[in-house]
């Protein structure tokens, strides 16, 4: 859609100055232009021309003008909106303040007001991206928020103007429906605002009044964090204090609780669907709950400790509480500027003495004067607990939001924050660690136990690294490597006095996989926790890329539990020869795997590729657990028989090609996962590579076919090139994708334009399923031209379609986009980038298979359902020619000249 400009932009503001009269429109006359001095800021402006009709102004400020564009339906929040936008004349930032009525006969008679401002940030360089015809942006607005873009379009016949789409980027912050008529029911705030108060304030409290079944207008209020700037104001009497009966239902009177275990979240890969969920933020603090009890304060950490002392301003504030006596639940935090709450700041605070500083979040009312309300639902805690006080200051209420916890999540994430806690609005509150609330966190960060340390190096002082460790489910210890990074020369100093003090033996049972500990490892006592933020796991059960956060003095180190990663991996007790001596099960919670027949555990598959890649009966692959289920009644017996049938005609697309692998150790309910980098104790009929910077693995025979059963690598996704020219691509893919409401019947069609437009580019296509609900058109290339030259080729092509039938085609990747229409996906074009294999099968229900298919096959009566791990091999061995026949040796190459 974007092209590159045919003439140079007018870049000054002459145009503006002369198409007006300045005796006779209030418009501000142009000054020179002039740097901005802080963020560049974007104002919208609401135009009611007498002659072009009404229209909305979208100016962004750069290089001391306002870039502008009329946006004919006015800008949206709705990542679905395509508004068109025409580019016109600079204006002088002056005209950032405008509002009034411009004089008939005058340009642009009629009234502006103005209809949101804020500040905006370009992604990237925003001059190349007005050269090349895209930019993209984050705007900080009232009502416009989030990421954006402006898409300059073709020009059509003698259209002289630019014509361009903006376009709301999906990024969490986008909404269903909410277009310039819905948003212009948020009040502007005022400009003498700071913009952070601004939207946290005025924006936000009117988002909050949007109705709650609209996902995504609430998620904004409750998870912007209250500005560190907000004036602090002492909590005021309770608007909702209950007098004689229930103050909800179930509570019970009874007298206030003299201690309290707090209820705990279970750690969960993704957020929970449907059900009665609520989602709060995930605070990065300390845990504390407050009782209260005529006119004094306790504060007591999750273990019991009485803390009250270290946090006086925090006791101060609780005691002028309304209630007399009441329970309190909720998590002291640091906050940094931009709201966000900062571990490392809190201990830094709590280390200088300056408790001041702190916030305290209150998510839940345990009591209040005289009821006990820990048997009422959730919901109704959180309505007496909003009610309580005028919040505000040091202590603070933790909103929530009833919506799509998933979309929350998302949302959380591109906040910058830790995770969310999603917990169930009609649940009681039960100590100890359940399912009814589960924390989901947007990167690794979690605590770990500290197990011993390693000396300093060179001009380092104090210890070089922590090596740290966490319980399994059934409480055994199991080691995750070492920590270097992230200390100070403080907290250095002040970890090897204590690491002193706790020297002890290994702790017995500690389990591994992969090399051993350092062997200058100075082993300690398991009592203390640490916080560590980390990229992910290595195959060796190991922490990637982690840095250490700071010690968690409020946490036991026998809480520190969690799911082990990729359970299939063989460990042994530290000390222990034999590498398999026990293998751990990482069964979730309440989910208890079958015991395993000893007789189907050793029961091995012969399986062996010849270098011909033929399959032959010397030589075995052995499978462990070969009865584990990795769909529901499929086991990976089953899988590897369907290798072992499939695979002469499998491999001629999977071997010698780099592959990425989605692997699911505990089946297609459980966790996925991709791997592309290898690990220790890698099977040895896979390998590990990497071209131009990008991992991947491979395997050569049907040998390394099973060696990715045994690893429960269900889906297997190929390069477009092979591993002996890995920057030059062999084919090239394209994958139709539907969006909601399209029928299979459009993507027959759409893969038979594809093909169409193809040959009219001299390239001969093949069609395949993906397992799923679309369609693949692979075409074969000589391996000539590099990346830069097919995924350029990909786009344009892709583009192509949209631009010819927008209705049908979109060539973008948001969901919401796709609407009724088809996504021709030109990504799979890219160094690094995969498609699914032919014949590999998907992680799915009903163990859908990527299907080759031959061009007659591919009809309004296709369905692609019926290729599945059962099916294809009797549809394989009834076939009396490949329907890819000739593929190998279909030699063609990329047209000049792109699309």
């Amino acid at each position: 859609m974007a092209s590159r400009a045919t003439k140079p932009r007018d870049t000054s503001i002459a145009t503006y100055r002369a198409r007006r009269d300045f005796r006779r429109t209030p418009e501000p006359a142009a000054r020179a232009a002039r740097a901005a001095a802080k963020a560049p800021i974007f104002v919208v402006q609401k135009h009611a021309a007498h002659r072009a009709g009404l229209h909305w102004d979208f100016r962004l400020e750069h290089a001391g003008v306002l870039w502008s564009w009329a946006v004919r339906k006015g800008p949206s929040m709705d990542t679905a909106d395509k508004r068109l936008a025409a580019h016109v004349e600079d204006h002088p930032l002056d005209y950032a303040g405008f509002a009034g009525e411009i004089p008939e006969g005058e340009y642009g008679a009629g009234a502006v007001a103005i209809w949101d401002r804020g500040t905006w940030e370009p992604v990237g360089d925003p001059e190349a991206g007005m050269q090349s015809g895209e930019i993209k942006f984050v705007l900080r607005g009232s009502r416009l928020q989030g990421g954006f873009v402006l898409v300059r379009m073709k020009p059509r016949g003698r259209e002289r103007g630019e014509s361009w789409l903006l376009i709301k980027e999906r990024d969490g912050l986008e909404r269903h429906g909410a277009d310039a008529a819905a948003l212009e029911k948020i009040p502007l705030a005022d400009p003498r605002d700071p913009p952070a108060t601004a939207r946290a304030g005025r924006a936000e409290r009117s988002v909050a009044k949007q109705p709650a079944s609209r996902p995504g207008k609430t998620a904004a209020r409750a998870l912007q964090p209250e500005p560190p700037g907000a004036k602090p104001s002492g909590p005021r009497r309770a608007r909702g204090k209950p007098k004689g009966g229930p103050p909800a239902e179930g509570a019970v009177a009874a007298p206030l609780p003299e201690g309290q275990s707090p209820e705990l979240a279970t750690l969960a890969d993704a957020p929970p669907d449907g059900g009665a969920w609520i989602s709060e933020i995930k605070f990065d603090g300390y845990r504390l709950l407050a009782f209260k009890h005529g006119g004094k304060v306790r504060l007591m950490t999750r273990n019991g400790l009485d803390w009250t002392r270290r946090f006086p301003t925090l006791a101060a504030a609780l005691e002028n509480l309304p209630p007399a006596d009441c329970v309190l639940d909720g998590e002291l935090v640091a906050l940094r500027a931009d709201g966000v709450s900062d571990f490392p700041r809190l201990q830094q605070a709590l280390s200088e003495g300056h408790d001041e500083r702190l916030v305290f979040y209150a998510f839940d009312l345990l009591y209040v004067d005289g009821w006990d309300l820990r048997p009422c639902a959730l919901v109704e805690r959180k309505r007496l607990l909003r009610d309580l006080a005028q919040w505000g200051g040091t202590l603070r209420y933790s909103d929530h939001v009833e919506s799509d916890t998933a979309q929350v999540r998302k949302q959380a994430c591109a906040m910058g924050l830790e995770g969310i806690i999603c917990k169930r609005g009609d649940a009681p509150y039960r100590a100890g660690r359940g399912r009814d609330w589960l924390k989901v966190k947007c990167q690794g960060r979690e605590e770990f136990i500290v197990i011993g340390w390693t000396p300093p190096a060179g001009s380092r002082t104090g210890i070089g690294a922590l090596h740290l460790a966490f319980h399994d489910e059934g409480g055994a210890l199991h080691y995750v490597g070492g920590v270097g990074t992230g200390f100070s020369d403080r907290e250095l100093a002040a970890l090897r006095r204590r690491l002193d003090a706790l020297a002890a033996d290994p702790p017995p049972g500690l389990l591994l996989a992969g090399d051993p500990p350092d062997k200058t490892l100075r082993w300690v006592r398991p009592e203390l926790v640490a916080e560590v933020q980390y990229v992910g796991w290595s195959g060796a059960g190991r922490l990637r890329h982690a840095v250490y956060l700071g010690l968690r003095e409020d946490k036991d180190a026998a809480q520190v539990v969690r799911p082990v990663p990729d359970p299939e991996l063989a460990r042994r007790e530290l000390g222990a020869r034999n590498p398999g001596r026990r293998i751990v099960s990482a069964a979730p919670p309440g989910r208890r795997r079958a015991a395993p027949d000893p007789a189907q555990a050793s029961r091995p598959v012969r399986i062996v590729g010849a270098r011909s890649k033929a399959v032959s009966d010397a030589g075995a692959v052995h499978l462990t657990h070969p009865e584990r289920e990795l769909w529901p009644g499929v086991t990976k017996q089953d899988l590897a028989e369907y290798w072992r049938v499939m695979a002469p005609r499998a491999l001629p697309g999977l071997a010698d090609r780099p592959l990425a692998l989605v692997r699911c150790p505990d089946g297609i309910d459980g966790q996925h996962f991709f791997q592309k980098h290898g690990h220790k104790g890698l099977a040895p009929q896979l390998h590990e590579g990497e071209a131009d910077g990008q991992p991947y693995l491979a395997l050569h025979d049907a040998d390394g076919l099973i060696a990715c059963v045994q690893m429960a690598a269900i889906e297997l996704h190929a390069w477009g090139a092979t591993e002996a020219d890995p920057l030059h691509p062999d084919r090239l893919v394209f994958d139709l994708d539907p969006g909601e409401g399209v029928d299979f019947s459009e993507i027959v069609a759409a893969a038979l334009e594809v093909r169409q437009r193809l040959k009219r580019l001299g390239l001969e296509s093949f069609c395949r399923t993906t397992g799923g609900k679309g369609l693949h058109v692979v075409a074969p290339l000589r391996p000539q031209a590099g990346w830069d030259r097919v995924k350029p080729f990909a786009q344009a092509f892709a583009r192509a379609m949209e631009a010819d039938s927008p209705e049908r085609f979109v060539s973008t990747v948001p969901k919401a986009r796709r609407r009724g229409r088809i996504l021709v996906d030109w990504l799979r074009n890219g160094l690094g980038a995969t498609a699914v294999a032919s014949y590999a099968p998907r992680a799915r229900p009903g163990a859908g298979v990527a299907t080759p298919l031959a061009w007659r096959e591919v009809t309004p009566k296709l369905d692609p359902a019926t290729f599945h791990l059962r099916s294809v091999p009797d549809r394989v061995a009834r076939q009396k020619r490949d329907p890819w026949d000739g593929f190998a040796e279909t030699d063609q190459v990329l047209p000049e000249g792109g699309d």
